[in-house]
């Protein structure tokens, strides 16, 4: 853990086993369109944090993501955490519009899905507690969406046996995101 100005910043074991997995299974060009896309992602939330006028507590780097904590809660707090997802599709528009780089703007695309999973981790789970957390229907909607998100982990664990191991790492993910909900990650 290391404190720059009034931020802390750390590094999850979690997040490195990720990107050890990402780099045994995946070729350097997607790599770095990877991690491109993830940081537009990650300046999207940054982007929105300055624009509503907040300042940043803390960065966690994690296997299930980059979790960037402003200062206080903000009535802004949903565009915050939408604004990622969003930066990624801006991104995808733009380059399919112009017609380049395919695998770059496929894979913004795809983090831009990824991060509207209702896994509380992400996006799309933060955004959905966000609006339901306290409400009559808090349980049913949970229930749901922890069926959700077994039926998502069991689809992707047979992509992974039937389509091959570039499904293996996304099915990995969704069980830590899975488990980390209930507190054993």
């Amino acid at each position: 853990m290391i404190k720059i100005k009034n931020t802390v910043y750390s590094v999850k074991f979690s997040f490195l086993l990720f990107n050890a997995l990402i780099f045994l299974l995946r070729e350097s060009s997607i790599i770095m369109n990877f991690y491109a896309v993830c940081i537009i992602h990650e300046l999207g939330h940054l982007l929105a944090i300055f624009i509503t006028g907040g300042k940043i507590k803390s960065v966690v780097f994690s296997g299930t993501g980059v979790v960037i904590t402003p200062e206080k809660n903000s009535p802004h707090e949903l565009f915050v955490m939408l604004s990622g997802p969003f930066a990624n599709l801006a991104v995808f528009i733009i380059f399919n519009i112009i017609g380049i780089g395919q695998t770059f703007r496929l894979l913004n695309l795809g983090t831009a899905f990824y991060n509207f999973l209702p896994y509380r981790q992400l996006d799309g789970g933060a955004g959905l507690a966000l609006l339901t957390d306290g409400s009559p229907h808090e349980r049913i909607i949970n229930t749901v969406l922890t069926c959700v998100k077994v039926v998502f982990s069991v689809f992707l664990l047979g992509l992974s046996v039937f389509c091959g191991h570039e499904f293996v790492p996304l099915f990995l993910v969704s069980l830590m995101l899975f488990i980390s909900e209930r507190g054993l990650l």
